[in-house]
Order: structure tokens, then sequence, then C-alpha cells
């Protein structure tokens, strides 16, 4: 267990030094906005790509990418559900309820998933975390979208629609996929250029998390208590209800455990960018993002010990 810890804890420590340099002014937050583009749409389709290339297409392999795609978008779908009729009985602001519906299904598995699966389960986890991703994309551009903007602040057009399912991360998850389904081997050169620009995602990751968490006030936070419910609902119920729902279907443990640690990731990061966008509350999106995200410090290290005790039994 204390292995564990100190693993997830060596990575969240990376984000330290982007709360440093954050508030030294080495990295003020206009950092992020290039930071971002350069994670979003360069190094992490390129961590997709080389990660689906290096896997070999076996019968275990492949039944587990079939088992993670599945289990992801079913719990995805299973969460989208529950949020509706917990935003109900919770009375959320009607003019907001798509924004905390999107708070409590769409999770933070490319950011901190990588890094933390990888100190958790492993090189095999982290592949896993990937494939799980490569479905949580698609659907955050999709379907996502759509529960962002269910309540009254927002508007799709066919435009922009069109523009968020054809994105760089949903391009590369379907490229990354098509790759391991046919087997495809990619050039040596090309190969160490993916893994090189890859590589540079998880600390960039976290580097974004650490500036992110310097720059948010948490005065403004204390006078929302829909705020302090999305949090426990969030890092708490929604994983737990997830996993007491979910493990009695048939999947391989490495796989229900990875699933669940996914849904267990504070709110994505990008939802405050997809507010802005499509016109939803945006700063609720980063007050909700900012506390899920310096609270999981907590709650990620025990859901990760207990499910690696889960695969143990």
């Amino acid at each position: 267990m204390i292995i564990i810890f100190a693993k997830i804890l060596s990575v969240f420590s990376i984000s330290l030094i982007g709360y440093a340099a954050n508030k030294l002014k080495w990295m003020p937050i206009e950092s992020n906005k290039y930071f971002s583009v350069l994670l979003i749409n360069i190094s992490s389709p390129c961590l997709i790509i080389y990660s689906m290339s290096q896997q070999e297409m076996s019968e275990e392999t492949l039944t587990s990418v079939v088992q993670t795609a599945s289990l992801m978008l079913l719990a995805l779908i299973t969460a989208t559900v529950i949020s509706i009729y917990i935003a109900k009985v919770f009375k959320f602001p009607q003019e907001d309820r798509g924004v905390y519906r999107a708070l409590l299904v769409l999770t933070n598995n490319g950011f901190m998933g990588y890094p933390l699966s990888l100190a958790v389960f492993g090189e095999k986890g982290l592949f896993l975390m990937i494939v799980a991703n490569a479905v949580f994309t698609i659907y955050l551009y999709s379907a996502g979208v759509m529960v962002l903007i269910s309540g009254k602040g927002g508007k799709l057009d066919l435009k922009s629609a069109l523009k968020s399912i054809f994105s760089i991360p949903v391009v590369s998850s379907v490229i990354g996929l098509l790759i391991f389904i046919f087997g495809i081997q990619i050039p040596s050169l090309l190969g160490n250029f993916l893994n090189t620009v890859g590589a540079i995602t998880i600390p960039l990751s976290m580097l974004i998390i650490g500036i992110q968490l310097a720059e948010s006030k948490a005065r403004e936070i204390l006078a929302n208590k829909h705020l302090f419910i999305t949090l426990i609902l969030k890092l708490i119920l929604f994983p737990v209800l997830l996993f007491a729902l979910l493990v009695w279907l048939p999947f391989r443990p490495l796989v229900f455990c990875i699933v669940i640690f996914a849904m267990a990731m504070p709110s994505a990061a990008v939802i405050p960018v997809l507010a802005e966008i499509y016109g939803s509350n945006a700063k609720l999106a980063a007050q909700v993002v900012f506390i899920t995200t310096m609270f999981s410090l907590i709650t990620l290290p025990i859901f990760g010990i207990l499910l690696t005790s889960y695969i143990g039994k």
C-alpha cells in the first residue's frame, strides 16, 4: 500500500513544479494555453499512436482492448444517466445543470489518467488507460458536448459539432485503434519520433495541473454549496456506485479496475474550455475542476490502493 501511495505522490509532485513556477512568474497562467495545445494536439496523439503500434495482436490483448472499450463506454453512459437524476435530486440551478452533469461524467483520465495508471498498474495499465481514453475522447467531443449544453446556456450548430467530432484528439484516437486492430507496422524512425514526443505527455500534463491550481482562487468556491456536493459525488459516490453496478459483469479484473480508476479522476480540465466555446458557465466549470483536482490528491491514492487490492484477490 505504501508503495502505491508513494508512486502516486511522486507523479503528483511534478505538479508542484508547475505550481511553484507559476508563483515565481516563470510560467504564468498564459503558459497553459500553449501547453494545453501542445499536449492535446501534439504530444498526446503521438503517445496514443505509438502505444497502439507497440502492442502485438494476440487474442489476450485484443480481448482486453475490446473489454476496456466496451466497459468504458458503458461506464460513461451509466454515469450520464445517473447525472441527469442527480441534478434533479440536488436541485442544481436549471441554467447550469448541463455543466454540472458534464463535470460529474467527464473525467481527467488523459491529463491525470496516463501518469497515475502507469504508476499504479504499470505499462499494461497505461496501455489500457490509453484505450479507455480513446473511447472517452470520442464520447467527450460528441455526447459530452451535448451533455454540457443540455441546460439553458448553449447552442450547438452543425459546423461546431463537426469541428468537435473531427478534432485532432478524436482523429488520433481512431487512427491508434485502427493501427492496433489491423496490426499496422510503422517505420522505426517514425516510431522513435512518436515515442520521443509522446514521452513529454505525462510530465507536461502534471505541469498544466500545477499551474491551474496556482491560479485558482479557493475563496470564490466557498460560497457555492453545490460545488461541495459535486465534489463528494464526483470523487467518492460516482466511482463507488459504478463499482457496485459494474463489478458483476464478466470483465477482466485489470480492465475493470482501469475503467473505475478512470472514472474516479477529477473533472476534465477541458470542460471550462468547451463551456467557453459553447456559451455555458465556464467560471463554474473552472471552479469545480480546481476543487476536484485538489481533493483528488487524497481520494486517488485510496482508490489506487483499493483497486490493486481487488486485482490481488
